[in-house]
């Protein structure tokens, strides 16, 4: 599966029904060269061009439990 194609999934957490956000970037371990985590933009809120930096939440791949068509569900993220 193509990174650009995982970018344009929703991220939801599977316990709260809750939309994190949509992948903005992937931590890569450099020993192995495998992907560690994706890193998750939140949802733009009112106003939010007030706001300096956009938040980030990070999401191990072993948190994921399954990647659909539309969406990718996962138990926890943290920023």
């Amino acid at each position: 599966m193509r990174f650009s194609t995982v970018q344009q999934k929703e991220i939801i957490e599977a316990s709260s029904g809750r939309f994190i956000g949509f992948i903005v970037d992937a931590e890569v371990d450099e020993q192995t060269g495998k992907i560690v985590s994706f890193l998750v933009s939140e949802p733009k809120k009112f106003l939010s061009f007030l706001q300096g930096e956009e938040a980030v939440m990070k999401v191990m791949i072993s948190d994921i439990l399954v990647i659909g068509k539309d969406v990718i569900l996962v138990k926890s993220a943290y920023d």
